[in-house]
């Protein structure tokens, strides 16, 4: 099958596949673990890890864990969500 190969890639492509399509679908087997802390710990099929954190001043932070690290915080101030990605 195909790669795509992303000019900004640090990396081989992603192979163009129906595991990896139905996984971009949220189809894809995952062990879930609710935490003391409260926070939230999902393992899928491939061992990418995501951990969801519940902050004190009402943010979410989610770090998604693969070969890069990437991580997502939501934060809530009146009517507007602000998403940031780093």
């Amino acid at each position: 099958m195909i790669e795509f190969i992303d000019k900004t890639s640090e990396q081989e492509g992603t192979p163009i596949n129906r595991d990896n399509l139905m996984a971009m679908q949220g189809f894809i087997g995952t062990s879930t673990t609710f935490n003391r802390d409260g926070s939230i710990t999902e393992i899928n099929a491939k061992g990418e890890t995501l951990m969801t954190v519940f902050n004190r001043d009402g943010s979410i932070t989610e770090t998604f864990i693969r070969e890069k690290t990437i991580t997502k915080t939501t934060s809530f101030s009146g009517n507007t969500i602000s998403e940031v990605i780093s």
